[in-house]
């Protein structure tokens, strides 16, 4: 490592040596050159000491004075013709002077380092992408410097590890990896800025690099839409300007410095002036851009820009250029709904016949893939689509069974004026066959696993897009540690009412809920049985809160194991606080807060209660 440090300060070394160059001769004319005429002497001489005066100009802040006097002395040089190697002192003295008035212009911060860093650095160590954990697009940024450490040791380059990486002898070593090694030039400018201090000159330090001396644009004028329009900047140009537009424009490097993240972005333009001039379409570089040029400049690339969008964005212009959205600083992205928003309002704008008519084609089409060829029977009740392959009068056994307990349950848990337990009926699967109910977990459930003593599952997807229960047909006898059919549907629409809001709850909350409202007694078989598994589940639990995280037990187990934890916490607050669990659950889909807020207590707290208890 002192090796590679080492090398990199010998090549900044000869940087510093050699950074002043002059046009000179060629070595065979250098040697034939003449000595100086006295007049030209007298001229280096003169030079010299105008030269002198550059240290009071950049005291005095007359800096564009001091560069002038530079400048005029290094045209005059080079006018002159003096071979590199030329002797005389006079040249010596003049050359010395003018390394020493070079140095003494303070270097700007925003004005020559950060392009230097935009063009090869940001790339890597951006607001986006800290190569190193180093981030160098804003000064405040640079200041915390990465894992390696400080970037700069103001006044003292050679010891700066910044410099160190650009100087590096190796491309291995140096930076920018796989780019350019850069030039002497930009290297003494970066090493010049440190040893003056390495003074930050911008207007906010949080600001990107070389913010400052960007031209402000004046702040646009955000007019919001009065409803006259006929193209709506929401609805009809924001959509596409998020979903083909700012993959180019947005983050620091945007195309054309033109940002499209927020509708005050979209307004304002990039770098080309007019770019959006409301009222005047013919006036703004955009439509030009999108609609008008030939072959078309925008999106570049790409044809994923119909004609019909881009006249709509001729034509908002044309009306105003008018916002019909909330706030013009958000997100532009938040304007525009995502497809699970663009279904939820669709099936929100359904009435109860055409949810109920979608629930029949639902009923068809999932057992279709389930099993085309046998033959079904459709059953309804007013809550109810109860739909399989028994036979007519079996099916209306579970409708009759169905419907009573949906009342049952409306009847204990009130619903609110008009409300009804799921928005469109219920689709009830019944299979005769038990392999066509593990069809419906291999099919629709991703290939789950069904267990043996599994004999059903309820699903209710957000906005009930999707809201069924399936069921094989075991009859309406069953051993003594099983469910019949008539109990079994009675757990499953316990299941599927709970859940009938579409949010996501706890299995043990959902399948105990449904497993308390079949009605058993506690000193069933099937609960006892329960009991017995619970103990077990429990004895391998490492942190007691794991009693109410999902994947805790087996899924043959949850639906027992969850009733002795319904039943647990109906004890703890009855009906009511397990109610405003739901709703808590509903809100924030977190256990542990959840139950704090309702109960008092922790969900490890709880859990330890509830082990101690046995399930009891």
């Amino acid at each position: 490592m002192w090796l590679r440090h080492k090398a990199a300060m010998l090549t900044l070394s000869v940087v510093f040596s050699g950074f002043v160059g002059f046009v000179g001769l060629s070595g065979s004319a250098a040697a034939a050159a003449a000595a100086l005429p006295p007049e030209v002497r007298k001229e280096l001489s003169d030079l010299q000491k105008e030269l002198k005066g550059v240290s009071q100009l950049v005291r005095q802040k007359k800096v564009d004075q001091a560069r002038q006097l530079i400048s005029r002395a290094e045209s005059r040089l080079a006018e002159l013709m003096i071979p590199d190697d030329e002797k005389d002192r006079a040249v010596a003295a003049l050359r010395s002077q003018l390394i020493k008035a070079r140095s003494s212009i303070p270097v700007g911060f925003e004005a020559e380092v950060a392009p230097i860093l935009k063009q090869n650095c940001v790339r890597c160590h951006g607001a986006e992408q800290a190569s190193g954990n180093l981030r160098l697009h804003t000064y405040a940024a640079m200041s915390q410097g990465g894992r390696s450490g400080l970037l700069a040791r103001p006044g003292f380059p050679r010891q700066s590890l910044i410099v160190a990486r650009l100087a590096a002898a190796t491309d291995a070593e140096r930076m920018p990896r796989g780019g350019e090694k850069l030039s002497d030039k930009d290297l003494m400018t970066i090493a010049r800025w440190i040893e003056q201090g390495a003074v930050f000159d911008g207007e906010n330090s949080e600001s990107p690099i070389g913010d400052s001396l960007v031209p402000k644009k004046p702040p646009v004028k955000v007019v919001p839409a009065d409803g006259s329009e006929t193209v709506s900047f929401r609805k009809d140009i924001a959509p596409w300007v998020v979903n083909i537009c700012t993959g180019c424009h947005s983050g620091e490097n945007a195309r054309g410095g033109y940002r499209m993240e927020t509708f005050e972005q979209f307004l304002s333009g990039g770098d080309t002036a007019a770019t959006i001039v409301s009222g005047d379409p013919d006036g703004s570089y955009i439509v030009d851009l999108v609609l008008r040029q030939k072959p078309l400049r925008m999106p570049a690339g790409q044809a994923q820009l119909k004609r019909s969008q881009a006249v709509a964005l001729e034509t908002w212009i044309r009306e105003g250029a008018r916002f019909d959205g909330t706030d013009a600083a958000a997100p532009m992205r938040s304007l525009v709904p995502t497809p699970a928003q663009i279904e939820a309002a669709r099936l929100a704008a359904m009435t109860e016949e055409e949810f109920n008519a979608r629930r029949l084609l639902q009923a068809a089409e999932f057992w279709k893939r389930i099993a085309p060829r046998s033959t079904t029977h459709t059953v309804t009740t007013e809550h109810l689509v109860v739909f399989g392959d028994p036979d007519e009068a079996r099916l209306r056994e579970f409708s009759t069974r169905g419907e009573a307990h949906v009342l049952a349950l409306t009847e204990k848990y009130k619903l609110e004026t008009a409300e009804k337990p799921w928005r469109g009926r219920l689709i009830v699967f019944v299979t005769k066959e038990r392999f066509e109910y593990e069809e419906f977990n291999t099919v629709l459930m991703d290939g789950r696993r069904t267990p043996r003593s599994i004999s059903g599952h309820s699903v209710v997807t957000e906005n009930l897009d999707t809201a069924y229960i399936v069921m094989h047909d075991v009859g309406d006898t069953a051993p003594s540690n099983s469910l019949s059919s008539a109990d079994l549907l009675k757990s499953l629409l316990g299941q599927a009412w709970i859940s009938r809001r579409g949010k996501p709850l706890p299995d043990w909350l959902i399948q105990g809920f449904g497993t308390m409202e079949i009605g058993l007694s506690s000193s069933s078989d099937y609960l006892k049985d329960g009991s017995g598994r619970a103990a077990t589940a429990c004895r391998t639990l490492t942190n007691p809160a794991d009693v109410f995280a999902d994947g805790s037990f087996a899924p043959e187990d949850v639906g027992r194991i969850g009733y002795l934890v319904v039943r647990f916490l109906m004890a703890s607050g009855g009906q009511r606080k397990l109610q405003q669990l739901v709703d808590e659950l509903q809100r924030t889909a977190d256990v542990n807060e959840s139950l704090q807020n309702v109960y008092g207590a922790s969900a490890e707290t709880l859990g330890r209660a509830f082990i101690a208890s046995g399930g009891r």
